[in-house]
């Protein structure tokens, strides 16, 4: 009969990782050194292999260590899910969400769904991780987001995967108000430009590179990639240029210092999905916050003309 690791040295090795030394993660623990270091070494004698390797600059994982954390990320973040469920169907609480938002939703749809959630599920936590789709699909997979609100992919990146369509708005370029580009009226004229673009390249992201450089060199640019809060500072305060769906821009406090540029040729469209797995359940509140999220997308006006 095959032993299986004890719950208490699957997490001592989460928590080595996370903190990055057996010392730290034993103060972390309230744990004494050696008792870490000796429900590491039990780990690793069950297992038959070592996971870690130890260095005077901390912990470095092995190529086998790095294969099995993959699966016991996954594990515990579903017993925490578990637990949540057990939780909410005693004492009739809400549970607790972790979701995953890129710029657009927060700007847009997070607030009223987390209104409309929150009005029905008084005891319940939400947890946003902000990011681009290339970011927040391994925290998806590894169980530690519930569910993700981000850029449409591509088929190939989502096996084991649903994605439900939910926005369909248009990009368009933006410059601070008075930017000396900001009456251009091609995209050959922002060429030199600074740009300040997602880090990811996935998807409709790519397409939108090829357009926007497909007379020149990206050798001989700024070229800046972040997240869109990121992309909003840079524009205010060094001059940039960025790539947005209208809505992230049309708001009350955005409008007053950005404006769009008029160029003639027309961007693609920006489609945003509603990304969860398909092989883990949902637990009831993650499930109650998706449909919030649903409704919110059905009934706020998407694809207002960009400002000027």
């Amino acid at each position: 009969m095959r032993y299986l690791p004890k719950l208490q040295q699957l997490q001592t090795f989460q928590a080595v990782l996370l903190h990055g030394s057996i010392r730290t993660a034993a103060k972390a623990l309230g744990q004494s050194q050696p008792g870490v270091t000796r429900s590491l070494q039990e780990l690793e004698q069950i297992l038959g292999i070592s996971l870690m390797t130890r260095g005077s600059t901390g912990v470095v994982l092995t190529d086998v260590g790095r294969l099995f954390n993959s699966r016991i990320e996954l594990v515990l973040n579903e017993l925490d899910r578990a637990l949540d469920e057990i939780e909410h169907h005693i004492h009739s609480t809400s549970g607790s969400v972790t979701i995953g938002l890129s710029l657009l939703p927060i700007l847009t749809i997070l607030p009223g769904a987390i209104r409309r959630f929150k009005a029905k599920n008084t005891k319940s936590c939400v947890t946003n991780v902000e990011g681009q789709i290339s970011e927040l699909l391994p925290g998806l997979r590894n169980g530690k987001l519930d569910f993700i609100i981000c850029a449409h992919a591509p088929l190939e990146y989502l096996g084991g995967l649903i994605q439900e369509p939910l926005i369909d708005t248009q990009y368009f370029i933006y410059a601070r108000r008075g930017h000396p580009l900001a009456n251009s009226t091609s995209l050959v004229e922002l060429q030199e430009a600074d740009w300040f673009l997602p880090v990811t390249k996935m998807g409709c992201y790519n397409q939108l590179e090829q357009l926007l450089f497909k007379t020149s060199s990206h050798q001989n640019k700024s070229i800046m990639r972040g997240t869109g809060s990121a992309a909003i500072q840079m524009m205010i305060d060094a001059d940039y240029l960025t790539i947005a769906p209208s809505e992230m821009i049309n708001n009350t406090f955005l409008t007053h210092y950005f404006c769009s540029i008029p160029i003639k040729e027309t961007l693609p469209e920006a489609k945003f999905s509603l990304v969860y797995s398909s092989e883990r359940p949902l637990t009831p509140a993650a499930k109650n916050l998706m449909n919030e999220f649903r409704w919110e997308s059905q009934n706020y006006v998407w694809g207002e003309p960009a400002i000027s």
